[in-house]
């Protein structure tokens, strides 16, 4: 998951993200000059794996000189 070309989503599991608040937030961040606030993701069924997408957020900061 090192690039962008590499990375193939999110796993679903029982209990996870809210799935339109991170495919939103991700897209604020690409689009962004400066990085969004950090995000406040609600927790509902069926929602993407909480630690894949705090990873990912992680990654896509430090790729923009930001501490994650």
């Amino acid at each position: 998951m090192s690039t962008t070309s590499e990375f193939r989503g999110f796993d679903l599991v029982r209990r996870g993200y809210e799935r339109q608040q991170v495919d939103h937030y991700l897209r604020a961040l690409a689009e962004a000059g400066s990085p969004p606030p950090p995000p406040a993701f609600e927790i509902v069924r069926r929602g993407y794996d909480c630690e894949q997408v705090d990873a990912r957020i992680a990654e896509l900061l430090r790729g923009r000189g930001t501490r994650g």
